[in-house]
């Protein structure tokens, strides 16, 4: 069964992330502040797990599976049709990246960061978010 408030309340919150995450991307990043650069990993990482949640809750919905994990999510989309080879082996990229903001916080690479940000490369997610959340308006 959906929950209409659970998916309403998990898009504003990935729209509000995409949105600080574009109005970083217009910023010449020699001008962010260390305080900038914390934001936009937390950002990052915000807008990353919401996507995660996204799939979850299409697996749900759509094959009637519960599954746990991020990386069993995309598998089963893949699995299904829903996505191709090359796009989950991106996918898994960019939640490994969720991975070392989390659990590597002393190591991140802010060169890394700045690239994703300045390259708008976060956006492959959204494309997947628009097109899961069509598929769920229509179940």
């Amino acid at each position: 069964m959906r929950d209409i408030a659970y998916e309403q309340t998990l898009f504003k919150h990935q729209r509000d992330m995409l949105e600080m995450l574009n109005n970083y991307s217009q910023q010449n990043p020699n001008q962010w502040t260390q305080h900038d650069l914390f934001a936009i990993q937390r950002v990052l990482q915000i807008y990353i797990e919401s996507f995660i949640g996204i799939a979850r809750y299409l697996v749900q919905q759509k094959y009637q599976l519960n599954v746990s994990q991020s990386r069993e999510a995309l598998d089963e989309l893949k699995k299904r049709g829903d996505i191709t080879f090359q796009q989950h082996t991106q996918l898994l990229k960019i939640i490994g990246f969720r991975n070392v903001l989390v659990h590597d916080y002393l190591d991140i690479n802010s060169a890394i960061v700045e690239a994703i940000v300045i390259q708008q490369q976060y956006l492959l997610l959204n494309s997947f978010i628009l097109q899961w959340q069509q598929e769920l308006a229509l179940i």
